[in-house]
């Protein structure tokens, strides 16, 4: 390995390291305000939320919304009756990954 190859490496391990580090040392000490616990404990479900959007609506480069085109919108809707209803995680991805293969086989 080369030197480049490892100043590469740390200095993705610090770039990576620092953003986690930084708020839990300055913020260890400080009072936050109830509302602001609330409304932070929504952003990891409306990122996953946005990804996974991002990702059923769009197909082979643009947006399909017809599930004769897109293959990933019947298993997407399939998947996520399954979770509602089973509130199983294991169950809904096996059905998810089930589906998915299924519709690209068939399309």
């Amino acid at each position: 390995m080369d030197d480049k190859a490892l100043w590469l490496i740390l200095g993705g391990g610090l770039v990576t390291f620092l953003p986690r580090w930084l708020p839990i040392v300055a913020l260890k000490n400080a009072r936050i305000p109830i509302w602001f616990q609330k409304w932070m404990s929504f952003l990891p479900v409306s990122i996953f939320a946005a990804l996974i959007a991002s990702d059923i609506f769009f197909w082979e480069g643009t947006v399909s919304l017809n599930a004769l085109e897109n293959a990933k919108l019947l298993p997407s809707l399939v998947t996520a009756v399954v979770a509602y209803y089973s509130k199983n995680m294991i169950l809904s991805v096996i059905v998810g990954i089930l589906g998915i293969s299924l519709m690209v086989w068939a399309l």
